[in-house]
């Protein structure tokens, strides 16, 4: 979906309490809340509620939302701030553990060969994000996975446009390093 239909469909939100353009907003952006929320809290439950918290925000709050320009960025901004309240809440109550061994699933439509390269792939890269430094991992997430411009991106981590390209650089540069690696060694 470009960027002018998420504009219309969050226009139609705001300005005139469209459940189906709501519904749509949703429906594009659910799976991406959920994988930046659980990056950020490693729980698949404490993600899906902090997901469902920044669409009941946005809903609630709609008809005061009418001047935000870019609603993907505002969403994700909501989102990490909502995770950063519940880390908060958790440091101090110690009440919800979080584990690292909540795992989205992810699916893929190929034959055995090529899924068992994929797989052994994919999980050493998914180690190598882990292992990247907090800012540089969100960065690489939210630029390389979400698809955000680095403006954009500076904006939801209230970071320059240059630390993006440079923590995005680092992130880049170990990822090359560990996948060399792997294709040497096969």
């Amino acid at each position: 979906m470009d960027q002018g239909i998420i504009n219309e469909l969050f226009k139609n939100i705001t300005a005139n309490n469209d459940q189906t353009a709501f519904k749509a907003f949703y429906n594009h952006f659910f799976i991406k809340l959920l994988r930046f929320s659980f990056s950020l809290t490693r729980s698949k439950e404490v993600a899906e509620e902090i997901t469902n918290d920044v669409f009941m925000h946005c809903w609630q709050k709609r008809q005061s939302l009418t001047d935000i320009k870019n609603p993907q960025v505002y969403l994700f901004v909501v989102a990490k701030n909502k995770a950063i309240d519940h880390m908060r809440k958790q440091a101090t109550t110690r009440q919800v553990a979080i584990t690292a061994d909540d795992k989205l699933e992810i699916s893929f439509d190929s034959d055995p060969e090529q899924l068992m390269i994929s797989a052994e792939m994919i999980r050493k890269m998914e180690y190598t994000i882990e292992q990247l430094p907090p800012k540089c991992k969100m960065v690489y997430i939210l630029v390389k996975q979400y698809g955000l411009r680095y403006k954009e991106v500076a904006t939801v981590l209230n970071l320059s446009v240059k630390t993006v390209e440079n923590q995005l650089a680092i992130a880049m540069k170990r990822l090359t390093t560990a996948v060399n690696f792997t294709l040497e060694k096969a």
